[in-house]
């Protein structure tokens, strides 16, 4: 087990985090309007597969009282996760959650997304919520792993084309009472 640790917000301000992933698959989305809404999400296979990567920082301005919380080997932050409690509904929103390439699949995820869970129970939260691309399987498949399930999507949040572009934003969710 290795040793988590909080970031203060002085020392890891803008901290940049370069997320990087392969994907084999993606979560087609397709709403039919008509007199009803219908909303149809496949797992489908791409036809050949894809590296996607994107920059972000920690402590952005726009997350209600963040915490972060991370793990070292030596001096490198090799894992991290960010949340925040939102007080409108009072749930515990993850904003960042990244483990360095050379050390997936050796439990730091797994080990930084349960510790959340205990931080956001702490905190009296209902729920635990994120974001994750609708390209992002390896993603999707571990928050599902952990007890994650769907509880909504935005078809225009990073583009006017998120359905064309096979990168919806899928919101999934767990209560935590």
């Amino acid at each position: 087990m290795n040793k988590i640790v909080e970031l203060s917000k002085n020392e890891y301000q803008d901290y940049p985090l370069e997320y990087s992933y392969v994907t084999k698959y993606y979560y087609h989305v397709s709403v039919k309007q008509r007199r009803d809404i219908r909303v149809i999400i496949k797992r489908k296979r791409l036809f050949k597969k894809q590296e996607k990567t994107f920059k972000d920082f920690l402590f952005q301005s726009y997350v209600e009282q963040p915490q972060v919380f991370g793990i070292f080997d030596k001096k490198k932050l090799i894992a991290v996760i960010e949340g925040s409690i939102e007080t409108w509904n009072n749930r515990y929103r993850i904003w960042n959650f990244l483990v360095d390439k050379k050390y997936r699949r050796d439990g730091l995820g797994k080990q930084l997304f349960d510790h959340i869970i205990l931080v956001a129970k702490e905190m009296k939260a209902r729920a635990l919520v994120l974001e994750c691309q609708s390209c992002n399987d390896p993603a999707i498949s571990f928050y599902l792993a952990r007890g994650m399930h769907f509880v909504g999507l935005d078809t225009i949040s990073y583009t006017n084309h998120d359905i064309e572009n096979k990168e919806v934003r899928i919101e999934l969710g767990m209560r935590l009472d």
